[in-house]
């Protein structure tokens, strides 16, 4: 006979399972088609969602159970049917159901079956696992079986252990315990009972593990409910205690509710229960909304041409350049099909919510999402990179997701392998006016940093205190640590740092990331490539500029002086051209310390300085290219000041830090970046199966 279905499924990832409040428990009248339906399991298969299911053609503990399967299709899950491989449904076993899938291996499941065993030589509830090759099922009796009792087993986190429930503590009382087992080079372990979820005036049944948490049927309150505790997946111990799960429509009074699973996604919370009264009364299975974790996706668009506008050439020189740009982003959803177009602000970039409202749909509910995404070209002689990005939702990653889209200038032309890279109208650098506003970055770079309100300070020592006598008792009042503002001679802003810091601290974390990207992308260039296939050198110059405002008279450099500070990066050279201005308490205004063209080259000089010590450390740790080229000795580093004619350029260009690569006197004609099927990226990957 076979059972008919059809199904719907999505996703959640929190560790604490939240209910949505816009929606209430629902009998899926789509699954529920035989006379019973006890258990539910999901299975994703590439980009597809199955959904397999234990079901009964006549009602009652004596019905025969076996395994049904639903695929998926366009419209969602196809009517499943009974499952015809004999080695998932022995035809002579009153019991085949209650799978669960490895969630680092769809090709591994395990289920029970009271099939007669061929190593005991009896019928018992046993627990099984089977492996898929090539589409066939090969099935093996789990070695951990005993001679009791043995039920409703499911996979722990990364497939290393299976928790199931089994009455051998108290063979044949009907009361059984959740026990854990975990794989070893040779089978699987002997079980262990789960320290308290093994109480003796308790039948605790059904576990399911996820996120730091073990759900689990449990009659402690008369009927069996759907109770959750937390656990330490690593050594398989509560670490809180367990408690009714307090989700309202799952745990019904008069009720029994088994078998808790939550889709792959993590938007729908499934059980079965047996709450419909009277002549009706039957398992089915219900869901419950969960609220989904929301996440998302930056994408920035880079275009990497040699055209430049007219203001920028004219100081920077033409020069190849790597710019984001203001378009649009392309994106289309691998699963459904569907696509929409999504406008950039004027830095070329978009976010994309990746998790969206809830959806009826559980067969687009998975895992992983799959997005293809190029930019619009503003212009001819212009393409898009076409990649393809997975998105791990199942997976909690605090990183901020960000993926860069190249549009790449196909005109050929005949070129010098030339690149620079500015921020512009950004406060760079405030802090003591020469070290880098930044809080993410902080440690790169080894300038007294404002952002210290994070820091712990050293442990104050209290002196040995004196002995109390008959006449007298002895105390220390613990000393206080007060952090107060240097004077003017600092060249610190307070108010300004205090009013705006935060704010620009996180415009300088963007523009180094984006300066990083531009370096990357510089990197892979067929025109560097080329170049140094031929084993010609690579010249990085890190450039600090300045503007005209006023400066305190005050205002001196008391930091280190210029050999300690070149010390911390020896390799890093300084621009022959200018001399290096950096010495202790130079006073910024005074002793001819302005450059020839208005900028402060001392200023200049140091923010260039500093500036190259960080970004160097950045591209070493980030970029294996960068790496490898200075390992190779194919990289040279240097740093250079730069005082900005003042008279002729906007303020917002004259506030600048950058980088510029170059192979000097390398010239080759090029017909442009080829066309290329893009790439494929994974943001955050699922850590726990790998």
């Amino acid at each position: 006979m076979k059972y008919l279905l059809a199904f719907l499924l999505v996703v959640v990832t929190s560790a604490q399972i939240t209910r949505a409040d816009s929606t209430t428990t629902e009998l899926d009248t789509a699954i529920n088609v035989g006379a019973e339906t006890y258990a539910i399991a999901f299975r994703e298969v590439g980009k597809r969602i199955d959904v397999w299911l234990t079901v009964a053609s006549t009602r009652g503990d004596r019905a025969q159970r076996t395994l049904a399967q639903s695929t998926n299709d366009t419209r969602g899950f196809a009517r499943p049917i009974q499952i015809s491989e004999t080695s998932l449904n022995d035809p002579d076993a009153m019991y085949n159901g209650v799978p669960h899938f490895n969630p680092c291996d769809s090709n591994e499941v395990v289920f029970v079956s009271d099939r007669q065993s061929t190593v005991t030589g009896r019928r018992s509830n046993d627990v099984y696992v089977g492996r898929s090759s090539n589409g066939t099922w090969r099935v093996e009796r789990a070695s951990f079986n005993s001679s009791a009792w043995d039920d409703t087993p499911v996979f722990g986190p990364r497939g290393a252990y299976i928790y199931f429930a089994s009455d051998r503590l108290s063979p044949g009382s009907g009361r059984a315990d959740i026990f854990r087992t975990h794989r070893t080079s040779t089978g699987w372990s002997e079980p262990v009972a789960v320290e308290g979820l093994a109480q003796s005036d308790r039948h605790e049944t059904s576990p399911y593990v996820a996120d730091g948490r073990i759900y689990f049927s449990c009659n402690a309150n008369g009927d069996q409910d759907i109770w959750s505790a937390e656990i330490d997946a690593s050594t398989g111990k509560l670490t809180s205690t367990p408690e009714p799960l307090l989700i309202d429509g799952i745990n019904e009074k008069g009720s029994n509710e088994y078998h808790p699973v939550v889709s792959p996604g993590g938007g729908w919370f499934y059980f079965s229960s047996d709450r419909e009264q009277g002549a009706d009364r039957q398992f089915r299975i219900y869901r419950v909304a969960l609220q989904k974790t929301q996440r998302s996706v930056m994408f920035r668009v880079t275009a990497r041409t040699t055209i430049r506008d007219e203001q920028k050439r004219r100081f920077f020189g033409d020069l190849d350049s790597i710019s984001t740009v203001r378009t649009s982003v392309r994106v289309r959803d691998v699963v459904d099909g569907s696509e929409e177009e999504l406008a950039t602000d004027a830095d070329g970039s978009v976010e994309l919510v990746v998790s969206k409202a809830q959806s009826p749909r559980s067969s687009l509910d998975a895992s992983t999402r799959t997005f293809v995404v190029s930019a619009v070209p503003p212009s001819n002689g212009f393409v898009s990179s076409v990649d393809t990005i997975v998105v791990n939702t199942a997976s909690r990653c605090d990183a901020r997701l960000e993926h860069v889209i190249y549009l790449d200038d196909t005109t050929t032309r005949k070129r010098k392998c030339e690149f620079t890279f500015r921020t512009f109208n950004v406060p760079f650098f405030v802090t003591a006016y020469w070290c880098p506003t930044t809080r993410a970055y902080r440690s790169y770079t080894p300038c007294a940093s404002l952002f210290t309100d994070d820091l712990a300070c050293k442990d104050l020592k209290q002196p040995e205190h004196c002995e109390s006598n008959e006449a007298y008792t002895y105390s220390f009042t613990p000393a206080s640590l007060v952090r107060s503002p240097r004077g003017a001679e600092n060249c610190v802003n307070y108010r300004e740092f205090n009013d705006s810091g935060d704010v620009w601290a996180e415009l300088v974390d963007r523009n180094i990331e984006h300066m990083r990207d531009e370096v990357r992308s510089a990197l892979t260039d067929p025109c560097l490539q080329q170049a140094v296939a031929e084993g010609l050198p690579v010249h990085v110059t890190y450039v600090g500029t300045t503007d005209d405002r006023a400066i305190h008279p005050k205002c001196m450099y008391t930091g280190r002086d210029f050999a300690s500070v070149h010390a911390l990066a020896p390799h890093i050279e300084i621009d022959s051209a200018i001399v290096p201005y950096i010495a202790t308490n130079k006073h910024f205004n005074r002793g001819g310390y302005g450059g020839r063209a208005g900028g402060n080259q001392l200023l200049s000089d140091l923010r260039s300085l500093y500036f190259a010590i960080l970004f160097d450390n950045v591209c070493r740790e980030t970029i294996p290219q960068y790496r490898d080229l200075q390992s190779r000795g194919l990289l040279r580093v240097s740093s250079r000041g730069q005082a900005i004619d003042q008279r002729d350029l906007p303020y917002a260009l004259k506030r600048a830090a950058g980088v510029e690569i170059r192979v000097p006197g390398y010239e080759k004609t090029f017909t442009g970046r080829p066309v290329t099927g893009g790439r494929r990226v994974v943001l955050c990957p699922n850590t726990s199966c790998e």
